[in-house]
């Protein structure tokens, strides 16, 4: 959708009051008192809700996937199913280097999400030339993949029965143990996390991004080169999903197959898709939708798939634009009246 400075066109209203004017009188705060009040609320969310922290902790984790999934599928259109396998990189090899190997947890993380970058870049000169549920289902056999060589490598990721004992994220002589710490550590990354996505949807890179989603063969004859695009998405994606699994595995101090299986692979995708891609918002709410609903009680989270099922499948036939763009659209229009 064009703005009015790019398309040189100005939106037109019947004068009244509901006209611009109304518009522009609607009851929302300044950008940024809201991003004030925001800021605030989340940074006194683990006082206000202690007994929520943990998680708090583990839908920051799973954001920060996600975020890197909307710049792959909500931005450049690539559906992928793999992004376990970056957590699992980031999780084992953080988890190894740290515990067999005693490298520091900042640098053995930074370590596994290069080496995720590299694998990305190698993987998407491949696989990112399939496109809609072929590149979908390649990518599902990398979940697949990832799910049988952490069970099946007992010797070296310790079976079924995971890694046990890893060290917690240490930073300078500050050892983030807590919940509470842990959260605060999630916060800055996802911010950072955040502010990237942003500004790449803003930038010459993203609009590229767009073309070739909306696409590919017209973006190519305009001069966009779409597999570099498309690489890079996938590269970021990547990166994304492997400090993910490594701050995962210090907050949880263990990991098993469980935690990267394909069941796993296809929460992320349902959660993109329930909050709403090319948003911020959107994979922030279905986080915490989905890692929330077990809270219900323990005999809920045993129907967790088969409800995560029907939740994608009923917001995807309604709700297309995920729940926060629906709602976004709503309040649009309820303001553009």
């Amino acid at each position: 959708m064009s703005s009015p400075a790019v398309s040189g066109r100005l939106p037109v209203s019947a004068p009244g009051p509901d006209g611009p004017a109304a518009a522009a009188q609607s009851p929302s705060l300044p950008r940024h008192l809201r991003t004030a009040a925001g800021a605030l609320a989340v940074l006194v969310l683990p006082f206000a809700l202690p007994g929520l922290t943990g998680l708090f902790v583990v839908v920051g984790i799973f954001f920060l996937v996600v975020l890197g999934l909307n710049l792959l599928t909500g931005l450049s259109g690539q559906i992928s199913l793999g992004q376990t396998l970056f957590m699992a990189l980031g999780g084992y090899g953080a988890g190894l280097l740290t515990l067999k190997l005693h490298w520091p947890t900042t640098v053995a993380a930074v370590a596994m999400a290069v080496v995720s970058a590299l694998l990305a870049a190698l993987l998407g000169g491949a696989l990112l030339r399939l496109r809609g549920y072929y590149l979908a289902l390649a990518t599902l056999g990398l979940a697949v993949i990832t799910e049988s060589l952490a069970a099946g490598l007992p010797e070296l990721t310790g079976g079924p029965s995971g890694l046990v004992a890893i060290p917690s994220l240490q930073l300078g002589s500050w050892t983030v143990f807590s919940d509470r710490a842990n959260y605060y550590v999630l916060l800055v990354v996802c911010a950072l996390g955040a502010w990237f996505v942003a500004n790449i949807q803003r930038s010459q890179t993203g609009r590229a991004l767009s073309a070739v989603a909306v696409d590919t063969p017209a973006a190519a004859m305009l001069g966009i080169a779409t597999a570099r695009y498309k690489t890079q998405a996938f590269v970021a994606s990547a990166v994304f999903a492997s400090v993910a699994g490594s701050l995962y595995v210090y907050y949880l101090r263990f990991i098993s197959p469980d935690v990267i299986s394909v069941t796993v692979a296809f929460s992320v995708v349902i959660m993109l898709a329930l909050g709403g891609a090319r948003t911020l918002v959107g994979p922030l709410l279905g986080a915490l939708i989905l890692q929330g609903l077990p809270q219900a009680g323990q005999s809920f989270s045993l129907w967790m798939p088969l409800v995560a099922g029907i939740v994608l499948i009923v917001v995807t036939t309604y709700f297309p634009k995920g729940l926060w763009g629906t709602a976004k659209a709503l309040v649009r229009r309820r303001y553009a009246r």
